[in-house]
């Protein structure tokens, strides 16, 4: 009876470390290079998100925007800000902005955003899985909704749209 006993224990250890890991992995931020200021951009500047992340109309990938967009506005610095000095130095070094991807869909899955965005079927705001990133003061560090295969068939429910598994999983 004592093996089974210690079996048992050590099996609900295991589970308790495991959903541990696993709760502490899905909430981990990220550390993002520049504090980036989306509502100073889109609210106070009007900038839409199709300014910056070019291809989130158009393209399979909506882009993280670099210094070849960045750089249209901030060839030079337009305020005394310290994030903005980083970033006109990173533009006049060519170096890239090291940005930390903080949405990825699996390799085997196949998502894209003109389908979601701007296609005939699409039409889904930015908003919609990504959150009210249009407020926010500080960089995206983590998935403000959590974007998992459930989450899609819902939407997909949701709008009558097929969940058929060939649709996404390739």
């Amino acid at each position: 009876m004592k093996p089974l006993w210690i079996a048992v224990s050590l099996m609900l250890v295991m589970v308790v470390a495991g959903a541990g890991v696993a709760i502490s992995v899905r909430s981990l931020r990220i550390s993002q290079p520049i504090s980036f200021s989306h509502r100073l951009h889109v609210e106070d500047l009007g900038s839409d998100c199709t300014d910056c992340h070019l291809y989130a109309e158009t393209g399979v990938r909506a882009t993280i925007p670099n210094i070849e967009v960045c750089s249209d506005c901030h060839l030079e610095a337009q305020t005394e800000s310290a994030e903005e000095a980083k970033l006109v130095q990173l533009i006049e070094a060519e170096e890239l902005i090291p940005w930390q991807k903080v949405y990825r869909v699996p390799d085997h899955v196949y998502f894209s955003h003109r389908r979601h965005t701007a296609a005939a079927a699409g039409g889904i705001d930015c908003e919609a899985c990504h959150g009210n990133v249009r407020d926010r003061e500080t960089p995206v560090v983590r998935q403000e909704i959590r974007i998992s295969m459930d989450f899609c068939m819902d939407c997909h429910d949701e709008s009558d749209t097929s969940n058929d598994c060939l649709l996404c999983h390739r």
